[in-house]
């Protein structure tokens, strides 16, 4: 409706003056109530991310029971995938949020722990480790492929390391799996015509698949945090017996091992070639991933059991009773680290943007906005339907929200950071035409719903 039109058709100017009429009050009611359903329906709403610096993507609903609440959710490398009490796994398209498939690990018992994407000659399977078995699903269309029997009991979620998803178990071994396939059969494509057949046309193929124990290693104490695959290094891992160990990621051979006195039961991050674990020794510790030595340590008076997240000039964590605390990557020559400040902010940091550090406290569901100079609360907004946050990079992290409604959301940083690069000379003529040059930006309403695809399996 015109400016006009709703002059003419709102307002009565009779007598001089313009009043509302009962039409325009219905009209504006109408909009403030669909304006307000929007901004329900949104685990996250624009008006409350826009402070934290983010913008929303996408949001979508997977399809499932009621009875049968989305509990958990897999962000392997791009590829997201979700998952209900009852075993079925969703695959989600990570840049529109449209649904791919679904497909039913064939056990409404089995835990499941994550949903990686692993290499197995003609294409990609989706392989969900649960503390029974492996399952595997068509990378196109979630079509069973195999489930097979695990002789370990998992007890973290997966790691994909190349060819291999690699687990720890409450036993102290990491294993790594391997998806091979078997039983490959071509299957005849379609004629053109009756009687017609031509043997020149790609021949689709039929296949099924095993997730077998390729090999693994001994660690002291029980691996209850997933292993960690780092590019150039290996595999690297904590234990609750105080060891930090790095693994050949292509063999399982240990290339070091780093002993504390106590337990490590929070996920290390690494930046810049090392480690950073925190431990109930009450310390941060600094490993430097070439030769497992120590850089430096830094001593508190309590127990240490968050993450700490490593990105950039320094390492973040959440320590009891002193809140969250900055220390610096490059101490020089303190052995017992560089404490750069400390901010009442709650919860763990997800993720480092242009405007600071997203931290997510899951006890308040409570998001938070960190500058990085002195760690001030910018910004802050509860999420209260949101039952899981995790975020996919320590730098500029897509972060994903997920509700068991079935409610996934995606959320990106506003302004990314640009690493810093030497100047290049540019001819004018290049010049001009990137000056007139002009991007899209993405879409932020929710995705729509889509029917699964073919050969899924539903509830």
């Amino acid at each position: 409706m015109t400016c006009a039109a709703l002059a003419q058709d709102g307002y009565d100017r009779s007598q001089g003056s313009v009043q509302p009429t009962e039409q325009s009050s219905t009209l504006k009611n109408n909009l403030d109530t669909m304006k307000n359903q929007a901004v329900a329906n949104f685990i996250a709403s624009p008006q409350s991310i826009t402070p934290l610096g983010l913008r929303n993507l996408w949001q979508t609903n997977i399809p499932h029971k009621s009875a049968s609440p989305i509990i958990g959710m897999s962000l392997d490398d791009k590829e997201i995938f979700a998952w209900d009490q009852f075993g079925i796994v969703t695959r989600v398209k990570s840049d529109t949020g449209v649904v791919l498939w679904q497909g039913s690990t064939q056990s409404k018992l089995d835990k499941i722990f994550s949903v990686n994407m692993l290499p197995a000659g003609i294409t990609s399977a989706a392989v969900a480790l649960t503390d029974a078995a492996t399952v595997a699903f068509e990378d196109s269309n979630g079509t069973l492929l195999t489930q097979e029997s695990l002789r370990r009991v998992p007890a973290t979620a997966g790691a994909t390391s190349g060819d291999y998803v690699v687990f720890g178990d409450s036993e102290g071994r990491v294993i790594w799996m391997k998806l091979v396939e078997s039983n490959i059969t071509d299957v005849a494509s379609k004629r053109t015509a009756a009687g017609d057949y031509d043997s020149n046309k790609k021949r689709g193929q039929r296949r099924s698949a095993r997730c077998i124990e390729a090999f693994g290693a001994m660690s002291v104490g029980k691996v209850i945090t997933p292993p960690v695959f780092v590019s150039g290094f290996g595999i690297l891992t904590v234990s609750t017996g105080g060891e930090i160990c790095l693994y050949d990621a292509t063999n399982s051979k240990p290339i070091w091992k780093y002993k504390s006195n106590a337990p490590f039961v929070s996920k290390p991050s690494v930046s810049e070639g090392i480690a950073y674990v925190a431990g109930k020794d009450q310390s941060l510790h600094a490993i430097d991933l070439s030769s497992g030595l120590s850089k430096w340590d830094w001593f508190n008076q309590v127990a240490l059991t968050n993450p700490p997240l490593a990105v950039g000039d320094m390492v973040v964590l959440q320590v009891p009773e002193q809140g969250l605390m900055a220390f610096s990557t490059a101490p020089g020559d303190k052995v017992n680290g560089l404490v750069m400040w400390k901010s009442k902010a709650t919860g763990n940091a997800i993720t480092r943007t242009k405007d600071g550090l997203i931290t997510w406290d899951d006890a308040s569901r409570t998001m938070s906005l960190v500058e990085t100079k002195a760690g001030g609360i910018t910004a802050s907004a509860q999420f209260p339907s949101a039952k899981w946050v995790a975020s996919t990079a320590s730098m500029d992290g897509t972060i994903m929200l997920l509700c068991d409604d079935g409610r996934v959301q995606q959320l990106k940083p506003i302004e990314m950071m640009k690493p810093a690069v030497a100047p290049q000379t540019i001819p004018a003529a290049v010049k001009e035409v990137g000056a007139d040059s002009n991007t899209d930006a993405p879409s932020t309403e929710p995705a729509k719903d889509e029917a699964p695809g073919a050969g899924e399996s539903t509830p």
